[in-house]
């Protein structure tokens, strides 16, 4: 399970385990990675393209920004 994870997190980047990330699941099936930031702020697109390496605005869910 641990190594999905990975290979999820490599297809994903920084959005895998984003505070700000929302996901969508079309009709369909397909998945897309909602930055909840564009909402208030432009500077952050509301779908990234994926892998996201580097994001000013990311913050991790499982810790607490300092």
């Amino acid at each position: 399970m641990a190594k999905n994870s990975n290979v999820k997190s490599e297809r994903i980047g920084l959005c895998s385990d984003c505070l700000y990330m929302r996901q969508i699941v079309s009709d369909r099936g397909s998945k897309f990675y909602q930055c909840e930031r564009s909402a208030s702020n432009p500077e952050f697109p509301k779908y990234p393209r994926l892998p996201v390496i580097q994001c000013s605005g990311y913050e991790p869910m499982t810790g607490q920004a300092p």
